[in-house]
């Protein structure tokens, strides 16, 4: 090949990629200041449990990992010791509450990982198939832990990744996709060891804030234009582990519905 025709092809091809349309940035709003929602219908929760008994696990269903327990009042999620974080050697798990949640609500769970320096851990919402179906339809593709079924295969919905240890952010996506959305700060990390740290994701339409013990992590405005519509179907609650999180321990857990806004 020429050199005339090697510089063809080079200019063609920076062409084509400049060419390739790009995402905006991430929404990057300000972080660590208090956030107590005031629309929270405390009292009539749609599902709570503090994991008091092993028959709570009819209530979840595990995909991938190693094995999902009760043990001393707490859900303990474990994959194979020695699992890495790529998508082809490791063990990742979702474990996902089968009931169906509404489209607006408050997730609340306590957290404690088993090494604050070393994992990272999601939560799925507003899951639903591409056509509306239950994440349960046998007609949806079989999952089985690897993380592209959950963002680019046949599910919709958002996810926050609101612990990465060594990453030091919290990040949004929004699903089918990948999308990333927002990035906040990972405020669990450099938690204090061997404690428990309450996590609450709070979605109204189109608004999601992230907190860990009401400090708050994350906020994301979907505009129902950048990336598609704001997902305002009911759907499911997966709490992910990657696999080299390993063994991770969850206290309680709540969702409660909102209040009609004024």
């Amino acid at each position: 090949m020429t050199s005339a025709l090697l510089a063809v092809v080079a200019a063609l091809s920076v062409s084509a990629t400049a060419s390739q349309p790009s995402e905006p940035p991430p929404q990057k709003q300000p972080t660590g200041m208090k956030f107590v929602p005031a629309d929270v219908d405390w009292d009539h929760p749609v599902y709570e449990t503090s994991f008091d008994d092993s028959r709570v696990l009819e209530d979840w269903r595990l995909e991938g990992g190693l094995r999902m327990s009760v043990e001393d009042g707490n859900l303990v999620l474990q994959s194979t010791p020695g699992s890495t974080q790529s998508e082809t050697n490791a063990n990742h798990l979702v474990c996902w509450l089968t009931k169906e949640m509404p489209a607006d609500f408050l997730l609340e769970f306590s957290v404690r990982p088993e090494n604050r320096k070393q994992g990272l851990n999601i939560v799925f919402f507003n899951a639903r198939g591409l056509r509306g179906e239950s994440i349960f339809d046998p007609a949806l593709a079989p999952r089985d832990g690897l993380f592209k079924q959950y963002h680019s295969g046949d599910l919709n919905g958002y996810h926050i990744s609101y612990w990465a240890a060594g990453r030091g952010t919290a990040n949004c996506r929004k699903n089918r996709g990948f999308h990333l959305v927002a990035e906040g700060k990972d405020l669990v990390t450099d938690g204090p060891a061997g404690t428990f740290q309450t996590v609450r994701i709070h979605k109204r339409d189109g608004k999601i804030r992230c907190t860990v013990d009401d400090m708050l992590s994350l906020a994301y405005d979907d505009d129902g234009t950048t990336f598609g519509p704001v997902w305002t179907h009911r759907g499911w609650i997966g709490l992910r582990q990657m696999g080299h999180t390993v063994r991770c321990e969850y206290g309680h857990l709540k969702v409660c519905p909102l209040r009609p806004a004024d």
